[in-house]
């Protein structure tokens, strides 16, 4: 009865409603825009580049290549196969190959022996230090070599051709390299120093012509990815060359490559390296011209300077705040931006705002922030009369109305608020009803709160017989479901996922719930910060270390297992492949236990 009555008096003030409603529509065509939703999260799948160094010589009777694989990060790849293809000077398939063997004991060992895979193919496999060696009787005369690497889940593939005659081939093979590897240049800086080195083998230097090769006084130049000379230096007495150079003889910010060229001698082969580098300066921020006085509903143009001490930037955005909040950001094209600030401001005055840069690449670096102030005009007396308007209706209505019962709401699988990601897996209770017997809700992403299809959720209970299975239910694509089952104080609740960890917790009180996973991925990365946090160095790093930075310095620290287990959490979480709940519970317990010592 109560009821009924107040349905007739929510029907008689339906068109106070309405006007309520057009007014503020009204108001909000000069109030500040409505954030959009965000875009579905772009799964991208990074993979490095990897560059493969070689040289042939000739011992003996036997021809040797001898080389290395690196990726373009400096570290070595170890354990993956080289192909090395034997080309005639005209093209055509040369004479049989013959048997390859391995150039030492060592190789014999860990069953690294090359072999003839094709006609005019061999096959061998690079060893802990990424190097590799393949012997083999005779002399192929004039003919061009051909090396690749078929490329991994990490890499992509890469090739390298050396020129081969064996009548010049009787030189010690070399090896050129950065030490250690520079990956960022700061043109900020006046100078950079960068050394480099020259190996050469010692069994094939002792077989050389010359009774002893000298490393003293060798010439190493220095080129950019345009082949543009930056410096020449000799070697000293230990094979090293330094180069103290100035960031003018740079290019501007940018990717680029830094190579070492040595152009070998009648005892040394020659020898090249190449370095993947960043070029990296300091963004500044000013004004264009002085900014004019306007509306901050309406928005304010700000147009800004944006360049560095090597000229003007693209890329990028410059954002406007004022105190925490952003009110407006503007793409940098050509070293200019505008920026249009909005916000709410009741009266005329000046305000305060911050611009600054936010990079969109990692060779711009964001700079000092810059603090303006801006004129602004108030409210028109047409926007004050409307907001007046609203507000008498929107009172109107409270005092009217105020005795109406408020309406249940009706019952959805969530409260249809956005779900903002917490990061961490667990479920909340988004609403309870008392005698509510049964759960609903969404299972989501702990990171980007995008639905989860086909997660299955069992609630478990002890039982004598049986595995306890109480209820069960499978997530749609919106990652809705609906669970019958009866709330029991030792019930415990398993939701698991395609490529999500599972998540197991007591059972929550009946109502709607919000479940959120975190994928296979994240947990393995977590689990690696974690331990590499808690064993300390060399294996943690600032500001969080990678399963790259794990698997380096397990290389160099020489702890074969630490090395193993990095290398497969990053195949996994970087990987193309999906990771399951095998894979995932394999390197979960193959996670180096308890506080580890270097070489132990």
């Amino acid at each position: 009865m109560f009821r009924g009555g107040d349905a007739r008096t929510r029907n008689s003030f339906l068109p106070l409603h309405l006007v309520a409603a057009l007014l503020v529509m009204l108001v909000s065509s000069w109030a500040s825009a409505q954030a959009s939703k965000p875009a579905g999260a772009v799964r991208i799948q990074v993979r490095g580049g990897a560059q493969i160094g070689a040289t042939a010589t000739i011992e003996g009777s036997a021809t040797i290549v001898r080389g290395h694989l690196m990726d373009d990060a400096g570290a070595v790849l170890g354990g993956v196969p080289i192909t090395l293809q034997v080309i005639a000077p005209d093209g055509s398939p040369g004479a049989p190959l013959p048997l390859p063997s391995p150039c030492d004991s060592a190789a014999r060992r860990e069953r690294r022996t090359p072999r003839i895979a094709s006609a005019d193919k061999y096959e061998v496999r690079t060893d802990d230090h990424g190097e590799f060696c393949i012997r083999a009787e005779g002399t192929f005369g004039k003919a061009s070599l051909k090396l690749r690497f078929d490329g991994d889940p990490l890499h992509d593939a890469t090739e390298s051709a050396i020129s081969f005659d064996s009548n010049r081939a009787s030189v010690a093979h070399t090896l050129l390299r950065f030490e250690p590897p520079p990956d960022v240049i700061d043109l900020e800086r006046p100078s950079v120093s960068l050394t480099a080195s020259l190996r050469v083998d010692r069994a094939a230097s002792q077989r050389s012509t010359s009774s002893v090769v000298r490393r003293e006084g060798l010439v190493v130049v220095l080129e950019d990815e345009r082949g543009e000379r930056i410096a020449e230096q000799s070697t000293g007495g230990d094979g090293r060359v330094r180069f103290e150079l100035p960031t003018k003889a740079f290019a501007g910010p940018g990717a680029g490559e830094l190579r070492l060229r040595f152009d070998g001698t009648t005892v040394l082969a020659k020898a090249t390296a190449s370095q993947p580098i960043v070029r990296r300066a300091d963004v500044a921020l000013s004004l264009s011209h002085p900014v004019d006085v306007g509306d901050p509903d309406d928005g304010v143009p700000i147009d800004v300077d944006v360049k560095t001490l090597r000229g003007p930037v693209t890329g990028g955005v410059v954002e406007a705040l004022r105190g925490d909040e952003s009110v407006g950001a503007g793409e940098v094209r050509d070293g200019v931006a505008r920026v249009i600030a909005s916000f709410s401001f009741e009266r005329a005055g000046t305000v305060p705002l911050k611009l600054r840069y936010v990079p969109s690449a990692p060779f711009f670096r964001a700079g000092k922030s810059l603090d303006i102030e801006i004129s602004v005009r108030g409210p028109g007396m047409a926007k004050q009369i409307a907001i007046a308007l609203v507000v008498l209706a929107v009172t109107a209505w409270i005092v009217i109305g105020w005795r109406r019962a408020p309406m249940r709401a009706v019952p959805n699988a969530d409260d249809g608020k956005t779900p903002v990601p917490t990061g961490r897996a667990g479920v909340d209770v988004v609403r309870a009803e008392a005698g509510q017997t049964s759960y609903s809700g969404t299972v989501i992403d702990a990171h980007d709160a995008t639905p989860i299809a086909a997660a299955r959720l069992v609630v478990i209970a002890p039982a004598f017989q049986g595995d306890g299975v109480v209820s069960r239910a499978t997530s749609n694509e919106r990652g809705e479901f609906v669970l019958d089952a009866s709330h029991r104080s030792d019930a415990r609740l398993v939701i698991e996922a395609p490529a999500h960890t599972k998540h197991e917790q007591a059972l929550p009180l009946p109502g709607v719930l919000r479940i959120a996973l975190v994928t296979r991925r994240r947990t393995l990365l977590e689990r690696l910060v974690r331990w590499a946090q808690r064993t300390g160095a060399p294996f943690d790093a600032q500001p969080e270390p990678t399963p790259g930075h794990v698997r380096r310095a397990a290389f160099r620290a020489q702890d074969d297992e630490v090395e193993q287990w990095a290398r497969g959490v990053e195949t996994a979480a970087y990987g193309p492949a999906m990771v399951d709940e095998q894979l995932e519970s394999q390197l979960v317990a193959g996670e180096p236990r308890g506080g580890r010592k270097l070489g132990v």
